[in-house]
């Protein structure tokens, strides 16, 4: 795998019979698609998408030229992460993600409803910050609070139970990156461990999940790109590794 981003222009790499997810490094959606596949041990190839100078090809394989796109046969797509990923939990039911209680997924897919406000005010608080609203840092930390109970109503590891299942792969993406926030200089949407003490166990129990360990990024890597983007210039290669944890990226050799 390169962390290359193609653009218009670069060609369409050959297709080798394994399932393709074409995606963006930094993209949280994306990432759940990443996450599950790494979480059924489902062999793939990632191919990386310059969203601002998209390849002409990608259309092909997302309408809209959005990411992710799975290549589920030669020529042959679905896309957005919810769609692929129960898709992907279906075709490969060795190893479920989702809950066999039809009410369980119901309420799982709640939770991830009403975290979409936490979602919505990170992406204010990181691209267009002179938007932000004093209601949405309460949106987010109203969202944190309702995770929160959550996970302490539920009483167990992970919200899917004792191993991490689609609703925490879901979730996580945004999670990681609103660790980014306070080096952005946005203090007000710190983590604070001692008002979010189970969130903040959460969080640390799922950097260490292998699935999210081997593909998820520093809070310091996420505020560097953000700071590019918000520049208008979102620097799409600035990895000079296949994979960087959730620690503190390695510096480079002088």
């Amino acid at each position: 795998m390169s962390e290359k981003h193609l653009q218009a222009g670069d060609v369409l790499p050959p297709y080798n019979g394994k399932l393709r997810l074409f995606a963006m490094r930094f993209c949280p959606y994306a990432e759940r698609s990443v996450l599950v596949l790494n979480a059924k041990n489902i062999e793939y190839d990632l191919v990386f998408i310059n969203l601002d100078h998209k390849p002409e090809w990608i259309f092909n394989f997302s309408p809209k030229g959005t990411v992710p796109a799975l290549e589920y046969e030669e020529g042959k797509a679905i896309f957005d992460s919810n769609i692929i990923n129960v898709y992907l939990d279906e075709k490969y039911p060795e190893k479920p993600l989702q809950a066999s209680d039809p009410l369980r997924r119901a309420q799982d897919k709640i939770i991830v409803e009403n975290f979409s406000g936490a979602q919505a005010a990170f992406y204010t608080a990181a691209f267009n910050s002179q938007a932000l609203q004093p209601n949405m840092v309460e949106n987010f930390h109203k969202g944190l609070e309702g995770l929160q109970k959550e996970l302490e109503s539920r009483g167990t590891k992970f919200l899917s139970g004792d191993d991490a299942g689609l609703v925490d792969y879901t979730l996580w993406p945004f999670l990681e990156r609103f660790l980014s926030l306070p080096l952005l200089g946005k203090s007000e949407f710190a983590i604070d461990p001692t008002k979010y003490a189970l969130l903040s166990t959460y969080i640390e129990a799922m950097k260490n999940v292998p699935a999210v360990k081997s593909y998820c990024l520093a809070p310091e890597t996420h505020a560097k790109f953000t700071e590019s983007r918000a520049k208008g210039d979102p620097d799409y290669n600035m990895l000079d590794t296949s994979a960087v944890c959730c620690m503190r990226p390695r510096k480079k050799k002088e």
